[in-house]
């Protein structure tokens, strides 16, 4: 059997890290995320598969607008006509909540809405007997290991097909339904449909066991995406490719003005440069540049990039030439390689003395309150002296890569 097995999608995210974007790229990025299902559902279509997955997190929270809802319903009542079951469990994000949902989802559609582990039986057109093994969130985070639930095998069905959202015990997070993908072995299960972790990761081979990833990136971290998963299946063998659906992509990219003696020739090297990655019209580009070799600029370039005119002016440039396909958001000069620290005018002593009142509990306490009203936060930090301290330290560090304390001489 041929599977399309995707996750992560968070239908309804925005795209982040997008400062003052105009209007028309706002547009483009809303109708982003409608326009990857409707990939997904024509690569189901062309590939002819016999069932579709979404392990986890499909949309981007639990309470998800009715305009996604009725975009997300039309398009899997394209996969019913076509006859193809689709199989659907819910992640930490979009934990279930059957009151929250304002359409019925197609007869084609089954859905694990429960914590406990279920079996569910379908019939592929090849008349193979399938069986899926499977649990959804209710609340935003599990504890429990949910392996131990699934059932070995069914020697019955030519084909057992597992789907687990949820990270591993060695990422330190315990809050995701913690595993280990040894147990995951042990149940003999022909393929391993995973979901939560963004990055595409084929964990084995023998069985298959896949991370697909989010098949949009949503951030400037999130750009080795692959796509959704086809999957083919036997009994005991299974192999996997992936097909691309992502409508935007992220770049960044590290140019050199080195050759430049003028804002003139600046101006024309960086559109150059620029435009000569032109985008496919079919996708938006969201493009951050990092400027180097800048210095012999001077002031006025200096000046044009701190108040944002060189931005604007490169992002309105790219977006008429690239018939909105560009969108440069960012702009960011380097010197030396290096970020370059922003100057703070203040006594060398008053970091460390700031440090040493906030070792204080009480005062520490005080700066922590809303996050230590997280339940989450308990189960994975004891506060005590030793934490403090290490949270000082690192928040020293961090201050120090940033910025140049220095006193006021004049």
């Amino acid at each position: 059997m041929k599977v399309l097995h995707t996750a992560d999608l968070h239908l309804d995210r925005s795209f982040e890290g997008l400062k003052k974007s105009p209007k028309q790229i706002i547009e483009k990025l809303q109708d982003a995320n409608h326009e990857v299902v409707t990939s997904i559902v024509d690569i189901a279509l062309e590939n002819q598969v016999d069932a579709v997955i979404f392990a986890g997190d499909t949309f981007h929270q639990s309470r998800t607008s009715i305009r996604t809802q009725a975009y997300f319903i039309e398009e899997m009542k394209r996969l019913d006509q076509a006859g193809i079951p689709v199989i659907m469990t819910f992640g930490n994000h979009d934990y279930y909540v059957a009151e929250r949902y304002w359409f019925d989802f197609p007869k084609n559609m089954f859905l694990f809405q429960q914590e406990h582990v279920e079996t569910h039986y379908f019939m592929t057109k090849n008349q193979e007997k399938v069986a899926v093994s499977a649990f959804s969130y209710e609340h935003s985070w599990i504890n429990d290991n949910k392996l131990s639930a699934f059932p070995a095998k069914d020697p019955a069905a030519d084909i057992h097909i597992g789907i687990y959202h949820g990270d591993t015990v060695n990422n330190g997070q315990q809050n995701y339904a913690p595993f280990s993908f040894n147990e995951m072995k042990t149940k003999g299960y022909d393929y391993w449909a995973l979901g939560h972790i963004h990055q595409p990761q084929v964990v084995s081979a023998e069985p298959l066991i896949v991370y697909p990833g989010t098949p949009q990136g949503h951030t400037k971290k999130e750009r080795a995406v692959q796509g959704v998963a086809i999957v083919s299946i036997e009994s005991g063998h299974a192999t996997v490719r992936f097909e691309p659906v992502a409508k935007v992509t992220w770049q960044v990219e590290k140019y050199s003005l080195s050759n430049t003696r003028s804002l003139q020739e600046s101006l024309s090297i960086l559109t150059e440069l620029l435009l000569k990655e032109k985008a496919n019209n079919k996708q938006v580009v969201l493009k951050e540049i990092k400027l180097t070799d800048i210095e012999q600029l001077g002031e006025e370039f200096q000046l044009a990039y701190e108040n944002g005119e060189l931005l604007q002016y490169l992002q309105t440039t790219l977006l008429q030439q690239t018939n909105r396909s560009l969108f440069l958001f960012n702009v960011h000069m380097m010197t030396d390689d290096l970020d370059k620290k922003m100057t703070i005018t203040a006594a060398p002593e008053l970091l460390t003395q700031l440090e040493k009142n906030f070792l204080q509990p009480e005062i520490f306490s005080n700066t922590l309150q809303e996050l230590v009203q997280n339940p989450l936060f308990f189960s994975i930090v004891q506060i005590n002296e030793e934490w403090r301290k290490r949270s000082i330290d690192h928040a020293d560090q961090k201050i120090k890569e940033d910025f140049v304390i220095q006193e006021d001489r004049s």
